[in-house]
């Protein structure tokens, strides 16, 4: 089996902190919200060999999260998370629904249902291949600058 590529339109991530050591998190950033992507690599799996759900667990709330941070940016015309203020999670509920093992790629997007003035309400999942590998909902608290 060869190693998947990174589709075309992402970046890595550059970004210190917890984040910075899963390695390997890729973003495309666009106006309905950010699309991640993440070729899984041995340090991503847990002891049966599967993707860690932690790891899902992070690359979901950094999509979800993202994607706030994109459609509040956009509706504002600037880009209010780059500065050290971001969406805060107030809940994240998540359904693993298929396992993804090492060299799987997973593709992360997301989609805003609703916002309030101070909240946003946002649904998203990862996939890899043609299966839905986990689904997630959240509720985030919009940062003071928005």
């Amino acid at each position: 089996m060869t190693a998947p590529t990174v589709p075309a339109g992402f970046a890595p991530l550059q970004q210190t902190g917890f984040l910075g050591h899963l390695d390997g998190i890729w973003t495309r950033r666009q106006d309905a919200g950010l699309d991640t992507c993440l070729i899984v690599a041995p340090t991503h799996l847990n002891p049966n060999g599967t993707v860690h759900g932690g790891v899902l667990l992070a690359l979901l709330d950094f999509t979800l999260g993202g994607t706030v941070e994109e459609v509040l940016a956009v509706d504002k015309g600037t880009r209010i998370g780059q500065g050290d203020r971001h969406p805060a999670t107030i809940t994240l509920t998540t359904q693993f629904t298929a396992a993804a093992g090492s060299d799987d790629l997973l593709l992360g997007r997301a989609w805003v249902q609703r916002r309030t003035r101070a909240i946003t309400f946002v649904a998203g999942e990862l996939t890899s291949a043609d299966k839905v590998v986990a689904t997630a909902s959240a509720v985030f608290k919009h940062p003071p600058s928005a």
